[in-house]
């Protein structure tokens, strides 16, 4: 009968964790991002733009997050092949952080030998939820264009990352408890946590390579762009690939593919395809 109900409590273990863990992105996860700009040149060299996006997640079951932001870029430094630039700018995002399974570990009742050992017992499954966030940049960049065909860019910079307090994110707690016989059974419970806010400054760099198809109207680029954390540890990658399409002066279609991965939760892991549409005027 004891072995039993050791194998009925490794099975619900096994379930609980299976299904809490649905939602976790992870390295396979795949999203689309979705966005729409307007560039408006105030001045020479002085530029203005707006941006609105969506991005999904959990292969694209779920919203990863709402964006909307402003940046100012002047280009300072313009020679016959090379130019460089300055810029900053603000987004702020609504993103929407999937449910997340954390174990946690007590005394677990060994089969073999009898005796109690230190091991699994209980999940921590915290709900799905939103928090706002909202990023400030600053960034310098150089363009260098050896012929009319080919462009290459650096481009350096500082962000500044809040993220929100939320204050009312639920979690549930699953424990596995034993009796006075050795018997295991569960306990479950609901609470409320707070997730308290938080800052983070990033350095990033990007390096992008152009080319300009003769006669045809497209331009495929490819790029890779690597983060590390200023005030924390973190690396972040994305390695992008895609196309500039010239409806004509004023606008101007992009599709890509990219790869992200970073080692802190900030973005979901994985493969996105994107399609972007830009005013200028």
């Amino acid at each position: 009968m004891k072995k039993i109900y050791i194998l009925l409590f490794a099975f619900i273990a096994g379930l609980s964790g299976k299904a809490a863990a649905q939602e976790t992105s992870d390295k396979n996860d795949f999203g689309t991002d979705l966005s729409l700009g307007i560039d408006k040149k105030l001045a020479p060299g002085l530029s203005l733009g707006i941006e609105g996006g969506m991005r999904t997640q959990s292969n694209s079951e779920r919203i990863d997050r709402y964006t909307i932001g402003a940046d100012l870029s002047y280009k300072f430094l313009k020679l016959n092949k090379f130019s460089m630039k300055i810029g900053g700018g603000f987004e702020y995002m609504w993103v929407q952080k999937l449910s997340e399974t954390k174990e946690k570990h007590g005394d677990v009742l060994d089969e073999a030998t009898g005796e109690f050992v230190r091991g699994v017992n209980g999940y921590n499954i915290t709900d799905r939820y939103w928090r706002n966030r909202h990023r400030t940049t600053l960034s310098v960049s150089g363009e260098y264009s050896p012929s009319k065909r080919w462009s290459f860019s650096l481009k350096e910079s500082v962000q500044y990352n809040h993220y929100c307090e939320e204050d009312s994110v639920g979690r549930t707690k699953i424990r596995y408890r034993y009796n006075d016989d050795d018997e295991p059974y569960t306990t479950t419970t609901r609470d409320l946590k707070a997730v308290n806010p938080k800052d983070r400054f990033v350095l990033r760099s990007k390096f992008t390579a152009e080319y300009n198809i003769k006669g045809l109207p497209i331009n495929p680029f490819a790029s890779v762009d690597y983060g590390c954390g200023l005030n924390y540890t973190a690396h972040k990658w994305k390695i992008s690939a895609g196309a500039d399409y010239k409806i004509n002066k004023k606008n101007k279609l992009t599709a890509f593919y990219r790869f992200q991965t970073d080692d802190d939760d900030d973005e979901p892991n994985g493969h996105i395809v994107g399609v972007g549409y830009k005013l200028s005027f």
